[in-house]
């Protein structure tokens, strides 16, 4: 077998190449596009579904986006995309020719649900939301009781401007190193804070995860209106925003009664990849808050790290003869395909 495993940061190994996600391999990551990672280390296992791609996270159901990863990665449109609670970028839904190329496990919030005409119990929640079964955070001398804000990635302006704009403690940037270290830092940092103040969704959605109060930010660089209403109507509230840090405590104060996080085991029992045991054990002890049970969890999980580089071994086994199969089959198809032209020809010339 050839070895095709590729960098993908320190402290990770590759699961499967097809699961895809903005700028991989890239030095450096926007951390809740980078999440994917350590789902596949400390969440998942083997593939469900036989798919040509693997969306685990983000606004990537769009019919442009949708066509693009499937000419990308076959060369044509063609083949099939799994998404496990991704969101859609706009209420335009998908064409019914492009939705036969995509398998949708689960869904980020109503919103997309409604876009797709998923049925009413599909289930929902962004795969942020299982930040606590990824890493449990450590308080951070940066931003232990202090405020912070996350501006988006793209975000030009400097630090003193944006922690002047939102009048919070210290600035959180959401690029980091690809590194297994770097994204557990920034989820400690996150989780550190007395107050989030997010123009990052994941920002957010982190925050909410770890219990932490926070606020969408409009500090006059939003992506995406459809994603955020999406994310805040699954847990129960709107998508309201906050120019500064004063506004947004008075919106939290307005919105904390009636945030409901949804249960993590049904999300990460739909994900198209079968849940590692510890992980499982994790979100049913989460959802319960059964210590017992969390208990049991990290016992599982310690050999299941033995047993990892045999499971990533194993997927790239299982990906060279995938790709041998898809390379077979699309050169039939081209060579059936040649042949019914030339026959066409002799017959009606």
């Amino acid at each position: 077998m050839i070895d095709r495993q590729r960098w993908v940061g320190d402290g990770f190994a590759e699961l499967d190449d097809r699961i895809d996600y903005f700028i991989k391999f890239a030095p450096t990551q926007n951390f809740g596009d980078y999440l994917p990672e350590l789902f596949c280390k400390e969440l998942l296992a083997y593939p469900r579904i036989d798919a040509d791609m693997f969306r685990l996270v983000g606004s990537v159901i769009d019919e442009r986006w949708v066509r693009r990863d499937l000419t990308r990665t076959n060369g044509h449109v063609a083949g099939l995309i799994a998404y496990w609670c991704c969101g859609a970028r706009s209420a335009a839904g998908l064409t019914q020719q492009t939705r036969a190329h995509c398998r949708f496990f689960g869904i980020r919030g109503p919103l997309s649900r409604d876009a797709l005409d998923l049925p009413a119990d599909t289930v929902m929640g962004d795969p942020g939301l299982l930040a606590p079964l990824l890493h449990r955070p450590t308080p951070h001398p940066r931003t232990s009781g202090k405020t912070i804000c996350i501006p988006h990635i793209q975000d030009g302006r400097s630090r003193d401007a944006l922690l002047a704009l939102s009048g919070a403690d210290c600035l959180v940037h959401p690029e980091i190193a690809a590194s297994e270290t770097a994204l557990r830092d920034l989820l400690d940092q996150i989780a550190s804070a007395d107050f989030v103040l997010s123009a990052s969704l994941h920002g957010a959605i982190v925050a909410a995860a770890y219990g932490r109060p926070f606020c969408f930010w409009d500090n006059g660089h939003l992506d995406v209106p459809f994603k955020w209403s999406d994310f805040a109507r699954s847990i129960g509230i709107d998508a309201v925003f906050a120019a500064n840090m004063t506004d947004a405590r008075s919106i939290w104060a307005t919105i904390a009664p009636h945030i409901v996080i949804p249960p993590l085991a049904p999300i990460l029992e739909v994900a198209p990849f079968t849940p590692q045991p510890h992980a499982l054990l994790r979100a049913l002890a989460h959802d319960s808050h059964d210590a017992t049970l969390a208990a049991a969890a990290d016992t599982v999980a310690l050999a299941a790290a033995r047993r990892r580089s045999e499971t990533c071994a194993d997927q790239h086994e299982s990906s060279d003869l995938r790709r041998a199969r898809k390379t077979l089959s699309y050169d039939l198809q081209r060579r059936v395909g040649a042949r019914l032209r030339s026959a066409k020809k002799r017959i009606f010339r």
